[in-house]
């Protein structure tokens, strides 16, 4: 497989799994205590949208370009904007992906794990360099290994209070059920943690099941956020779920408004449409 997120960076499914990211981010380091944080799928953790990849097919022009020139943002959406500004001026010529915005974020004491089964995103990745010049590989323990692999071998993380987001490519066909089954080892590992988990809703009949049997299994508390942007009838992809397990109290109460701005914001046609369902209490 030779999946490059570059083609897709930026795109509706982006702004919202960084968005969320960083929502649950701010309540975790409301407290004093360490925490942890492990990406599965990390990618080259910095997006040149001037790139050929990236021009290719410009997903980004209908997903975090629209979220970099909204003069008055949501409050939900304050971290996520405020993260894209501070990496550009006057106009969006680099996407921060999930390791940029989790080092940015985290304080000493906290720890980073990325995970990147590429050889050539993994390296891409260690050249990473942040704001203060400080290399990505000093700030975070990288690893060119399989995020599956890694939720086995890694957990449970340094901090009780951790947070882990897994975000396949989805270039099998099982992958899906491969997630789901990797997610509920790893909860047996890390019961108290933060799980984000992001699905491409091309066939919502598979993540519907996927939920269903992850929900009667476990029992843990979660919610899911389902966001379209345009129908799916459409070439590519028009609409995204996150279930998040264990979800801060914080981002029960402003998902709405998050995914009601996002909507508003990034729908393309009447089909554009958005859902926070909890799914076990």
């Amino acid at each position: 497989m030779n999946y490059r997120h570059a083609f897709h960076a930026g795109n509706h499914a982006d702004v919202l799994k960084h968005a969320v990211l960083l929502l649950c981010l701010d309540s975790m380091l409301r407290k004093a205590a360490p925490i942890s944080v492990l990406d599965t799928h990390a990618g080259r953790g910095l997006y040149d949208l001037s790139g050929e990849e990236a021009q290719r097919s410009p997903e980004w022009l209908a997903g975090a370009a629209k979220v970099f020139d909204w003069d008055a943002p949501p409050p939900a959406l304050a971290t996520y904007h405020r993260a894209l500004r501070s990496l550009n001026r006057d106009q969006l010529g680099q996407y921060p992906g999930s390791p940029w915005l989790a080092a940015q974020a985290l304080r000493p004491g906290d720890s980073l794990s990325l995970c990147e089964k590429q050889p050539q995103e993994c390296a891409a990745l260690r050249r990473v360099r942040l704001p203060d010049g400080a290399l990505l590989r000093q700030r975070a323990d990288i690893h060119e290994r399989d995020g599956y692999e890694a939720l086995r071998a890694l957990l449970p993380l340094p901090h009780a209070r951790a947070l882990i987001l897994i975000d396949p490519p989805y270039e099998q066909e099982d992958e899906c059920a491969r997630a789901a089954l990797a997610l509920r080892g790893a909860l047996q590992r890390m019961r108290q943690g933060v799980f984000i988990w992001w699905r491409p809703l091309k066939h919502a009949a598979l993540v519907d099941g996927a939920d269903a049997e992850l929900n009667a299994e476990t029992a843990f508390p979660a919610l899911r956020l389902d966001l379209t942007v345009r129908s799916n009838a459409l070439p590519g992809l028009g609409a995204s779920s996150l279930l998040i397990i264990n979800p801060p109290f914080a981002l029960r109460e402003t998902a709405p408004a998050l995914l009601s701005g996002l909507c508003a914001r990034l729908g393309q046609d009447p089909w554009a449409k958005w859902s926070v369902t909890p799914l076990a209490s």
